[in-house]
């Protein structure tokens, strides 16, 4: 029965357990010791995949606040000596210019992450004319390390996923910014 479990979702799982329930307390006796069993299932499913108790923050990943600090202070400096507002990029032929941070002000996260390729991927970007110039660090969803990447990507390609030095993506990062925005007068 277990199997059969995996691909649902914990708030199919806990639908299940509720239906399992109500078996249980309705007059058809003859069901109760499957409903039991399906219950007990269940149950043992969704302790599977909870990893903290509710409402315990998860623990702080030293290497990932560590990248996030790094991405951050490169936001800054590319800030600083290039123009990345959308009026220049739009001035400059770019119908969707990106913001290089994300609203709050955080690094935005990577449709990789969306699509479950990676577990977590914080990244900056910036759309010009000759592509968007992009640093991201990215850790798969299977557990590996994380790795950094940087550089141009023609718009409609794949994201960025070869391995690189942080300090090689870094430069890689500003050298595409370098193609594709100006610099700061």
């Amino acid at each position: 029965m277990s199997a059969s479990l995996e691909g649902k979702t914990a708030a199919e799982l806990k639908a299940m357990v509720a239906n399992a329930e109500n078996i249980l307390a309705g007059p058809n006796t003859k069901l109760h010791a499957k409903a039991a069993e399906f219950r007990e299932a269940a149950k043992a499913a969704l302790e599977t995949r909870r990893v903290s108790p509710v409402g315990q923050k998860a623990p702080v990943d030293p290497v990932l606040e560590a990248a996030l600090k790094r991405i951050l202070a490169v936001a800054a400096e590319a800030q600083t000596r290039f123009d990345l507002t959308a009026e220049t990029a739009k001035a400059a032929g770019v119908k969707q210019p990106h913001a290089l941070l994300s609203k709050d002000g955080a690094p935005k996260t990577g449709g990789g992450v969306r699509t479950k390729k990676y577990r977590r991927c914080p990244y900056i970007s910036h759309r010009g004319p000759a592509g968007i110039a992009m640093l991201q660090y990215a850790i798969p969803a299977d557990g590996a390390d994380g790795f950094w990447t940087g550089g141009l990507v023609a718009v409609g390609a794949p994201e960025l996923d070869t391995p690189m030095e942080e300090e090689a993506a870094v430069a890689a990062f500003l050298q595409a910014l370098a193609e594709t925005a100006p610099a700061r007068r």
